[in-house]
């Protein structure tokens, strides 16, 4: 069960950009366009989060913790996403233009 503290823990928490990590997640749970789906998550977040339903009962849940807990916790306006309580929770952050 996704709670504030699971957050907190950092053992549980995987930081990636979304190139890193987003393709090779959309091919393990079988959801064409996982990578349009958090971008459109991205720009119209909802407090709930939304729960996505891949292949064989996988499904992943993409939130954002500052909007589903009253605590602000550090990288919480990203998109994360949580799989269940055996997989590492991911936080995509979106890297800064290098410029």
């Amino acid at each position: 069960m996704l709670t504030r503290n699971l957050l907190k823990n950092p053992e549980r928490i995987e930081y990636c950009s979304e190139a890193d990590i987003v393709p090779a997640l959309a091919k393990k749970l079988q959801i064409p366009k996982l990578d349009e789906i958090i971008r459109d998550y991205r720009e119209h977040p909802v407090k709930e989060g939304i729960t996505l339903h891949g292949a064989r009962r996988t499904s992943v849940k993409l939130f954002m913790p500052n909007l589903c807990f009253d605590e602000q916790i550090e990288m919480g306006d990203s998109v994360w996403l949580y799989m269940g309580d055996l997989d590492p929770i991911y936080c995509i952050f979106v890297p800064w233009d290098q410029e």
